[in-house]
């Protein structure tokens, strides 16, 4: 059977929540998490991704992170997060998240080189992983956590032909990527599923053929992500609108405060976790008065989640 891409709707980067000891990894707490996203209309989770502090665990830790959500939700899908710079050890990743229940990788390119590596370098990296991945692999595009390495549009779209690329999730603000990318004849006519990273663009990546999101404010506030997509599936662009400016406001929490904005509005909005801190060096609360600055998009977002 020919490997099949993530399915189009929402899915969620989720975090990986630790103890008050900030280090032993709360394995209940992230159940709870994916449970709470499945009820509320979440398509999938990414987990090991940027979001999940994948690069602070050990490959054990990894996959008993995935294993313990996959044996709660078997049915659920898991995109597990690998970001190793060799291609054996990726393919070694992929191995070992595939054994605890994921069903897709999204794979960072190999970046310690950073400018020094060309775009047919990346096509290079990424063909060899796939040639012998045990798992389908989305192209994962963020040069915030990769050296600042851009992937061009045309070198997505090269690898869009490979059988076991299937998809790619575009982590940066260039609508014009998302566009070249997605509406490619080449690409639409592969098995090939193009996901923003960035829920302040669903509407209008929607539009131009993306096929969803995965995003990370979507873990505290899955509803109002969910019913954006519903709406634009069924042609109701205007309403989707009004709730895109209320899901790009809220978004600025991400924008300016990473990853434990995003542990804290989950841990707030919906209960989860004893703490929303990560492990070092990512062990440190905000600055004073830093949350209280923005709280008001917190509040709007989470006044219009709880209508829903």
């Amino acid at each position: 059977m020919s490997p099949v891409p993530p399915a189009p709707g929402i899915y969620t980067p989720v975090p990986t929540f630790f103890k008050n000891d900030g280090y032993t990894i709360d394995f209940d707490a992230n159940v709870k998490h994916a449970k709470f996203l499945k009820d509320n209309g979440i398509a999938g989770l990414v987990i090991m991704g940027s979001t999940g502090e994948g690069v602070h665990l050990t490959k054990e830790e990894r996959a008993a992170t995935i294993k313990a959500v996959h044996d709660a939700l078997p049915d659920f899908p898991i995109i597990g997060g690998v970001v190793q710079n060799s291609v054996q050890d990726a393919l070694d990743e992929i191995d070992s998240i595939k054994a605890a229940g994921a069903t897709h990788a999204v794979v960072l390119s190999s970046n310690y080189y950073g400018a020094g590596i060309k775009q047919q370098g990346i096509i290079d990296w990424f063909t060899a992983v796939a040639d012998k991945a045990s798992l389908p692999i989305l192209v994962y595009v963020y040069p915030g956590v990769s050296n600042n390495l851009f992937t061009d549009p045309a070198t997505v779209i090269k690898l869009s032909g490979h059988p076991n690329i299937v998809g790619t999730k575009i982590s940066h603000g260039d609508v014009s990527h998302h566009t070249i990318i997605a509406t490619d004849k080449n690409v639409q006519q592969n098995n090939f599923n193009t996901f923003t990273g960035l829920g302040q663009l669903l509407v209008p990546t929607l539009t131009i053929g993306c096929k969803g999101t995965i995003d990370a404010l979507s873990g505290a506030f899955p509803k109002i992500y969910v019913k954006i997509f519903q709406l634009v599936q069924d042609g109701k662009i205007e309403e989707a609108v009004k709730l895109q400016n209320t899901v790009s406001r809220g978004e600025e929490i991400v924008v300016n405060f990473g990853v434990i904005g995003i542990k804290k509005a989950i841990h707030l909005g919906a209960g989860i976790g004893e703490n929303y801190l990560g492990r070092a060096p990512l062990n440190q609360d905000l600055p004073a008065g830093a949350w209280e600055n923005l709280e008001h998009y917190f509040k709007e977002i989470q006044a219009v989640e709880r209508t829903l």
